[in-house]
This record gives C-alpha cells, structure tokens and sequence, in this order.
C-alpha cells in the first residue's frame, strides 16, 4: 500500500514520518533549490541533479531516475527520483518521488496516475454533476444521498465510456444517459 500526494505535502519531514510506519510514498516532488538531496556525496537540488544527469532518449516514459537520499533532523531516508515529461510542456518535466526503491519506474508512474485519476473524478463531480452547490439540504441523511447519487452518475458515466470508448465528453455523455432513464422514478 502507497500514501500519494501532491508537492503541497511532499517534504522530508513528511516521508521519512510516513515510512517509519512502514508505508511507502509515491508524490510529485517539488522542483525548488531549497528542498535538497543527497547525491552522489553532494546536497543537490532535483533541478541539479536533473540538470548533471545523462537523459533516455526517444519516447521512454521517464527521462531519468536516480536514488537518492533525503535528510531531516539527522535521520537519512533512500527514495527514488522519476523525472517524466510534463504532458502540458514538452520542455519541462515533473518530479516524482517514491521511498520504495524497489519498484520500476514504471510501477512508479502507473501507480501516481492512480492519484491524478482521483483528482479528474472529483473535478468532474464537481463541475459537471453537481457535487458542490446544486444540493441546499440541511440534512446529514440527505447530503449523502446527495453525494452517493452524484457518485453513482459518475460510475454509470465510467462504464458508459469504457464500453464505447466514446471520445464526447462526460458532459454530453451524462445528458445521454439522463434522457435514457427519464421514464424511471425514483420517488416513492
């Protein structure tokens, strides 16, 4: 099992707390000269190190992995750095990092993409299915019948794309599947 999260809450402090609970951490580091790593001997930036290191060429996943070490109050963590291109620039890369060693970068990736999966899911949720404001209740009991019916739209989107592998998005899929079901009533 993995702990993943963004840059807000990827720092020393946080990995090497969260592995001596025997978890590991998959997070997207931050690309900044203050969080530093040791390297090769050396306290390096990962601008630093990416910038010291030989690159895979042609289409690879990643661009560059290492093992280092990260440091906080004198205890000394070993992580994996996967440099992989950045979908929305093609000159610039993201960082991830991960404290099980272990793994490939490819399990690496795979598995933080599960992460950005999440985050789609719930910005879909609240932008097109109407999570947060359409439901005024007061209610507990209501709010959660709110929030599993707004669940269950999206799930019965999912399955709706997967079976078409339809390229419209989720929004025209969604009005779709809305008049399909308009002759049931939910009411009692």
């Amino acid at each position: 099992s993995y702990v993943l999260f963004d840059t807000w809450f990827c720092s020393p402090s946080s990995l090497i707390a969260i592995k001596e609970k025997s978890i590991d951490v998959i997070a997207m580091a931050k690309k900044s000269s203050k969080l530093l790593y040791l390297f090769e001997g050396n306290k390096m930036s990962a601008m630093d190190i990416y910038r010291m290191c030989k690159k895979r060429r042609g289409r690879s996943k990643y661009l560059l992995s290492v093992e280092v070490s990260v440091q906080k109050d004198g205890q000394s963590l070993p992580v994996r750095l996967v440099f992989v291109r950045n979908r929305n620039k093609s000159k610039d890369y993201l960082v991830l990092v991960s404290t099980n060693v272990t793994i490939s970068e490819s399990e690496v990736i795979r598995i933080y993409g599960k992460r950005w999966d999440i985050e789609v899911f719930f910005k879909v949720c609240k932008s097109y299915l109407n999570l947060s404001g359409s439901f005024k209740g007061l209610s507990y009991d209501a709010q959660m019948a709110h929030v599993a019916i707004v669940f269950t739209r999206y799930t019965l989107l999912a399955i709706e794309q997967r079976f078409n592998n339809d390229d419209r998005s989720l929004g025209e899929l969604f009005y779709l599947v809305c008049d399909e079901l308009s002759d049931i009533s939910f009411e009692h």
